[in-house]
């Protein structure tokens, strides 16, 4: 090894080697089974450190700029965990972590990890900043303000993405099918993002959202399950699209309330002895099921889905899901206010299908609204043509439209707003914004002020109802 000439740089020096050493032996402590292979001795971990060694000693002698010793530290273990799997990471500074993960913070409301060495967008938030602003589920995030994310780590990425709400933030996006990088600045606001939503839509059918697996949530789903046995249901729509995931006790417990005591919901295999993850509890309401999944749903999402699909206990509807199947665990780094986030296991589903990258495929395939129709849908956002058509007709136009189209030909006030509707169609076709009637009607559920009218002309949701009829019916 070459040292440097000056005392005080060879002080530098194995100062920093000490800094960065350090780190990767404590990292070394919490990967038994990698450093323990036969291949990889002690004598051979000793000679890779000190030829990490060596080569910052050279950068730090010969390197054309004075090296920022904090950045290669991070630098060198952001590398280290990004080459062992895109869902590992260092976390610099764990309160901050904390404090964002509260479900509250300054942002654009999207989950991002790493996916074939790519920043990608795993879920927009509904109604939050990066969703209105058009960014769709499997977009790439190649650029953030300017810069290449070719080597940012998620944690990197969340860190310039995040900021005081007002402030915003361009990002340049590929989206598969689009032949030009897409450039969109996105102002941010205070993300807010409850954990269930409930309603009773349709023919009396109950839905629930979940949009994120917190500690919380399987209280909420379980009042929400109680209010629907009152309500004497006929059937009930679980919705994890675009859930990105978050706690296993919670996906557990809530695949808990549709399975039967026992029943085995997922398992998982690590580097100890495989762990088994049943049913808890007692058996609760039979509700006829279907569960809404996307290429937005993942982790705790699919753990829920999976095991519904294998056990038959309902119907799954919508599109493959992300395939994320990984457990991450953090662990606190001693005497440091940093962390690291460390995949510790993998999970399965109760046949043992590993999903990771290839996810769950759906009983039932469902389209959504496509893309041409989505951004058709963005121009229409607060659109006054829209706004003037509600305006005239009331809040509630949605329900007489469909009132008027099943009303008698004599029928003179539903015979007006038939034409009525028809004219909104006719002037946006000249301003080249053509849908289909679902589309436009959905696209006036968004302005109005109910939120039941933009679930009932989800198309997914549309077709979600009419497969629990197609249910009730061999039921009976």
């Amino acid at each position: 090894m070459k040292l440097l000439t000056t005392n005080s740089g060879l002080q530098a020096s194995l100062k920093i080697c000490f800094y960065i050493l350090l780190p990767i032996f404590l990292l070394s402590t919490l990967l038994p089974n990698s450093w323990s292979s036969e291949e990889t001795t002690d004598d051979k971990v000793l000679e890779s450190l000190a030829l990490f060694s060596d080569v910052l000693m050279h950068i730090h002698e010969y390197h054309l700029e004075t090296p920022d010793n904090q950045e290669i530290i991070t630098g060198a273990i952001n590398g280290m965990l990004r080459k062992l799997d895109p869902y590992s990471q260092f976390i610099p500074d764990y309160l901050e972590f904390q404090t964002q993960n509260q479900g509250k913070y300054g942002g654009l409301g999207m989950q991002i990890g790493i996916r074939e060495d790519m920043l990608t967008v795993i879920t927009p938030f509904k109604n939050n900043p990066a969703a209105l602003a058009g960014v769709q589920s499997g977009d790439i995030i190649s650029q953030i303000e300017g810069e290449s994310t070719a080597t940012m780590s998620v944690h990197d990425a969340v860190d310039v993405l995040r900021g005081e709400p007002g402030t915003s933030v361009s990002i340049t996006i590929i989206r598969e099918n689009e032949s030009r990088p897409i450039e969109v600045t996105i102002t941010r606001d205070v993300i807010r993002i409850p954990s269930v939503e409930q309603d009773t839509i349709g023919n009396n059918i109950g839905y629930i959202k979940i949009n994120q697996f917190l500690q919380t949530t399987p209280n909420d789903v379980d009042n929400a399950l109680t209010t629907f046995k009152a309500q004497n249901v006929r059937g009930v729509i679980l919705d994890l699209r675009f859930n990105p995931g978050g706690l296993l006790t919670s996906a557990v417990d809530i695949a808990s309330d549709f399975l039967a005591p026992g029943q085995l919901v997922v398992y998982s295999k690590g580097a100890g002895e495989p762990e088994n993850f049943p049913a808890k509890g007692t058996k609760r309401e039979h509700f006829p099921l279907i569960v809404l999944v996307n290429q937005g749903s993942a982790s705790a999402s699919e753990i829920v889905a999976g095991a519904i699909k294998e056990h038959g206990r309902g119907l799954v509807m919508g599109n493959k899901t992300f395939g994320k199947a990984s457990v991450q665990r953090v662990f606190q780094i001693s005497n440091s206010k940093s962390a690291v986030k460390l995949t510790v296991a993998r999970y399965y589903t109760p046949n043992g299908v590993n999903i990771d990258k290839v996810g769950i495929i759906p009983d039932v395939e469902t389209a959504g609204f496509s893309r041409a129709e989505q951004q058709m849908q963005l121009k229409l956002q607060n659109h006054e043509k829209l706004k003037t058509f509600v305006d005239k007709n009331g809040d509630d136009v949605l329900a007489k439209l469909t009132s008027a189209e099943h009303a008698p030909r004599d029928d003179q006030k539903a015979d007006r707003l038939r034409q009525s509707y028809q004219r909104l169609n006719d002037e946006l076709a000249e301003e080249q914004i053509v849908l289909s009637d679902l589309g436009i009607k959905y696209a006036l559920a968004q302005i109005t002020e109910t939120t039941r009218d933009e679930l009932e002309h989800d198309p997914q949701i549309v077709a979600a109802m009419n497969q629990l009829k197609v249910l009730e019916l061999f039921a009976n």
